[in-house]
């Protein structure tokens, strides 16, 4: 295996929201194509030095690292060559940002990243930017009863949800389904449950089991836009990232009172595994909004939770 080559790269968003693309010349390895400002990590230097080097010599702008936080760790490895993309959301800069290299620029609304291509290394970071921080994960509960989970979970501060209901039979979960993706109004709700059923039922998210992981063979046997899995070691987030899910859970990180059998891994395990991973990786088990600040430090995309929006 080649050497790894340790580069640091911006998610940079402005005032409006929008999000800075450059445009890597033809010459380049995977030239033609668009990416997160940055470059390369020089020995002896720290990441965060490297990168607000980088963005002063490639854009003419000063990065201010009180707003600049963890995105995602990607490592990748091309044909030729192999890379560890250390990504930070950069969210407030001094200067007017420029192609001071004669590369191309664009400001580019989220919702219009599926219109531009990238390295194939930058696929995590298109999907951890368009993800939600905050997925509930409903409890078991009687049909009636989970569109005022719903309600509540928002309120408190989740920013999609995960419908789990094992109890009920497939035709009630998908009553359920369809009833909470109308309440959503477009935010992400995703199913927890089989591939054959959720393709049959254009679901566009879907959830695996772990056992359900492991048993699938590769990303294009899901016709929907997101998948995700359940992981719980290092086996498991290898076979997600060889199947090419989108994001996976990791748990469970702390005690949980609904397996206190089970030995937690710990925020450093969590943290270990989350920064070896190419994908985003969600922190679950005994965590809340209260910890999603320390998720996102330690590496992670955010919480996914069930107590804490009840």
């Amino acid at each position: 295996m080649s050497k790894l080559i340790h580069v640091a790269a911006a998610a940079i968003f402005n005032d409006s929201g929008e999000l800075l693309l450059a445009l890597r010349d033809k010459a380049q390895h995977q030239g033609g194509l668009w990416e997160f400002p940055g470059g390369k990590v020089e020995s002896g230097e720290d990441v965060h030095s490297a990168l607000a080097r980088e963005l002063q010599e490639e854009l003419g702008i000063e990065i201010d690292q009180s707003s600049t936080v963890p995105l995602i760790q990607v490592p990748y490895h091309y044909p030729d060559k192999s890379v560890l993309l250390d990504v930070f959301r950069v969210n407030r800069f001094i200067g007017q940002a420029y192609g001071r290299e004669g590369q191309p620029l664009d400001w580019v609304k989220l919702s219009d990243l599926s219109g531009y291509q990238f390295p194939a290394a930058n696929r995590p970071i298109v999907n951890a930017l368009l993800l939600p921080s905050a997925i509930a994960i409903t409890p078991q509960l009687q049909p009636e009863q989970y569109s005022e989970f719903v309600h509540q979970a928002f309120l408190k501060g989740a920013q999609a949800i995960m419908l789990r209901a094992k109890h009920l039979s497939e035709p009630e979960q998908f009553h359920l389904y369809q009833q909470l993706s109308a309440q959503c109004q477009g935010r992400l709700i995703i199913w927890n449950g089989s591939v054959d059923i959720a393709n049959g039922a254009a679901v566009s998210a879907l959830h695996l089991s772990s056992a359900r992981l492991m048993q699938l063979n590769h990303r294009e046997a899901y016709c929907g836009r997101w998948l995700g899995a359940s992981c719980h070691n290092e086996e498991q987030i290898r076979r997600a990232e060889q199947v090419g899910v989108d994001y996976i859970t990791l748990s469970p990180v702390q005690t949980t009172s609904s397996h206190p059998e089970v030995t937690p891994m710990g925020w450093a395990e969590y943290s270990r595994l989350a920064n070896e991973s190419s994908l985003p990786v969600y922190a679950l088990g005994g965590v809340s909004m209260e910890d999603l600040d320390r998720t996102i430090q330690a590496g992670g995309q955010g919480i996914a939770a069930i107590s804490c929006f009840c």
